[in-house]
């Protein structure tokens, strides 16, 4: 069982905050994902974990035991970094080994630990070569086998596959997975790469200015975002955030897009919901995924005239920029749907797929509908 806990954390290089309050749980067996754009503090927390880095405030927790005074040598955590860092005139089996031939462990348990770790990694028949012999890929293999075969506490990685190719890339990530499942480490990952976050994590991280942002599933990061940031950062492409006013319109609700003479129907609740959200007009924000604006050919009720802009053809789908009133809606539509920028079709949102925000404080209102 190895749980790692983070306990108001607080990190200074100079008069710049890096780590602002953080406070995090990893439990046993779970791959983390700290994700966030460049300098966003995901990798010093990584490095404080990890013992690189001291921090000024606060507690870092193995297992129950307060390890920030502890050197890293001491905290039985292996790193994988994104650069390889290779003995260049060892061959594959003793750069696996080296670790292990430091803590004098005998030849016999060495050679089948080192063995053990290939046979996992299914590098058994590099063993012999040199890294100058090896493809990216391997190597990163490699470097993975070598933090793993002590078999540490925790594993922590920093960006490890950021410096491979997109098809190296996609066959790490299923790597990468593939051996968290088989050995059942705990993990934390660091990536500024959502498809990574998204398709490795238990839990995704989500950080911004050295303050956590999100911290949830996956799916419910995608699907419900905390604030402005994460449904700007998650998603590709990202979450449409347009301004936007809200009124009782018969029955129902009206959602009216800046500088659009109509607006999309809503179910009247939400006009209740917004008052006890206590959103308030000229602070609020509509947001909805490109697949939550749904787009006919055909003229229908409910359905708003738009016109057809950009058109980003992506092989299984297609993304439509739609012109409505001053604003531009991002439309995820079957290839071909719309045949040519210029074209006038019809849209609607769909209110299941529909976010609003505070545009003052950033913060999702929580309406669901």
């Amino acid at each position: 069982m190895t749980q790692i806990e983070l306990r108001n954390i607080q990190k200074f290089f100079g008069p710049n905050q890096v780590m602002k309050d953080v406070n995090l749980k990893i439990t046993d067996n779970e791959f983390i994902v700290l994700l966030g754009p460049s300098g966003c503090g995901k990798t010093t927390t990584l490095r404080a974990i990890a013992g690189l880095e001291t921090i000024d405030e606060g507690d870092i927790l193995i297992d129950g035991k307060a390890v920030q005074h502890l050197k890293c040598s001491d905290r039985d955590i292996a790193m994988v970094f994104q650069s390889f860092s290779l003995y260049p005139h060892m061959n594959v089996f003793e750069n696996i080994a080296f670790p292990l031939r430091a803590t004098r462990m005998s030849k016999g348990d060495v050679d089948r630990s080192v063995r053990e770790i290939a046979q996992v990694l299914r590098i058994t028949d590099l063993l012999d070569r040199k890294p100058s012999a090896l493809s990216g890929g391997d190597m990163q293999r490699v470097a993975i086998g070598r933090a793993l075969v002590r078999q540490p506490k925790a594993m922590l990685m920093d960006e490890p596959i950021g410096a491979l190719d997109a098809k190296l890339r996609e066959d790490m990530r299923a790597e990468i997975k593939r051996l968290h499942l088989k050995q059942g480490s705990t993990t934390i990952y660091v990536t500024h790469d959502q498809i990574e976050a998204m398709s490795l994590a238990d839990r995704i991280v989500i950080m911004n200015d050295g303050l956590i942002q999100q911290d949830d599933t996956p799916a419910e990061v995608y699907a419900h975002p905390a604030n402005l940031f994460v449904a700007r950062f998650v998603g590709s492409p990202v979450m449409n955030i347009i301004d936007a006013g809200v009124a009782m319109n018969g029955t129902g609700a009206k959602v009216t897009l800046k500088g659009a003479d109509e607006g999309f129907s809503f179910p009247a609740e939400l006009v209740g919901k917004l008052d006890a959200a206590k959103g308030k007009a000229g602070q609020l924000a509509l947001g909805v995924r490109s697949e939550g604006v749904i787009v006919s050919r055909e003229k229908q009720d409910g359905y708003l005239p738009v016109e057809a802009h950009i058109i980003e053809p992506l092989g299984a789908y297609d993304i439509v920029d739609l012109k409505i009133g001053d604003e531009m809606l991002r439309a995820r539509t079957r290839t071909g749907f719309v045949p040519a920028p210029g074209e006038r079709v019809y849209a609607r949102i769909d209110p299941s797929q529909a976010h609003f925000f505070d545009t003052a404080s950033g913060n999702s209102l929580g309406i669901r509908l």
